[in-house]
């Protein structure tokens, strides 16, 4: 089982961290540790182009599998997907390695996102573009996601309790 958290840049890794404590046997996997080690091989190029290419969504979706598999647990991927077609083809990777994929859009005013960005103070710019690239990608994700939930007024605690409540509630994700 993978559970795929997307969402605004910060959003996503303060869910997954409380998810982990609420979801018995979770492990969250987060590929961000990743980047230095790819903007070093890439050089100007940096991430953004990898994440872009068809390699990186079955690399990504791979790895999940292969240590989801290992594990035997539920995996917690912290990383916002924007981009449709990336997203079926890291959904397609890993429902053919036999997981089920969830993915859950957690959801939060673009303007207070913003803020959070700017108060936090680190790495700025690109993140207010992610929160920018975010509020783009909402059409598509509310109406692909498995489960939506607004996360305004909650602490990141209480957005995870509600995740946990809402896969709970609803019919088993999709599977091949």
């Amino acid at each position: 089982m993978v559970l795929w958290l997307t969402g605004a840049p910060g959003l996503v890794e303060e869910v997954a961290d409380e998810l982990w404590a609420l979801l018995p046997g979770a492990r969250v996997v987060d590929p961000g540790p990743l980047e230095p080690v790819v903007n070093g091989a890439l050089g100007a190029r940096g991430l953004a182009a990898l994440e872009g290419s068809r390699g990186w969504g079955a690399l990504v979706a791979t790895t999940r599998a292969e240590l989801a598999a290992w594990r035997s647990e539920r995996v917690v991927v912290p990383r916002p997907v924007l981009d449709q077609d990336l997203w079926s083809l890291v959904e397609t990777a890993l429902l053919r390695a036999g997981l089920e994929a969830e993915l859950v859009a957690l959801d939060a005013d673009d303007e207070r996102q913003r803020e959070k960005v700017r108060t936090a103070r680190v790495a700025v710019g690109p993140r207010l573009r992610e929160v920018d690239r975010h509020a783009a990608a909402r059409p598509w994700l509310h109406r692909r996601a498995d489960v939506v939930v607004d996360a305004d007024g909650r602490s990141p605690h209480e957005t995870a309790v509600a995740v946990a409540a809402a896969l709970g509630r609803r019919a088993p994700p999709r599977s091949r």
